[in-house]
Parts: C-alpha cells; structure tokens; sequence
C-alpha cells in the first residue's frame, strides 16, 4: 500500500469524524506497491447522509491534507449499489 502513515491518519481523521461507523477503502494505482505516482482513490462508505457539496468539501479537504489529488467515492446509504463500488470494495479497508 502506497500511503504514508500521515496521509493515512489524515484520511481517517477526516472522513471518521465525519461518521464513525463509516468503512474506508483505498483502491486502484496505490495499493499497488510496485506502481508509481497516481493519485489516491479513497470510497468511503458512510451509514449518514452526505449531499454533494459535504463530498466535494470532503474531497477538497483530503487533497489539501495529503498534499496530493484525492479521488473520493462515496456510497451513502440512500444510494443504490453501482458495479465500481464492488470494485472499490476490493482495495485495502483503512
């Protein structure tokens, strides 16, 4: 996995003050150890409400804290199941 221990405590900070209960997965390029560069993926799946500007605000925030571009998928609970969730579910749980 390709996170350093700060960008990890940034991202859990952020996201599990947001809800606690929710589940963190990175995927794609970083959790390939023997890739390089890319940005990082991050789905957080939240057991709360979140509208588009909390996501975006999130996103912003993470991207600022990690001091690279961040990429996040969210699935709140009133969503339905999409294909690319299952695939981000693959990746490494935070």
């Amino acid at each position: 996995m390709r996170l350093s221990i700060q960008e990890n405590k940034a991202v859990c900070n952020l996201l599990k003050n947001q809800d606690p209960n929710g589940r963190i997965y990175l995927f794609g390029s970083r959790v390939d150890d023997n890739k390089k560069g890319g940005d990082i993926d991050l789905f957080f799946e939240t057991s709360v409400p979140l509208n588009l500007k909390q996501q975006l605000t999130l996103e912003y925030r993470l991207s600022v804290e990690c001091d690279t571009k961040v990429d996040l998928l969210v699935k709140t609970p009133d969503q339905e199941e999409q294909p690319i969730f299952m695939i981000a579910r693959n990746g490494i749980l935070l």
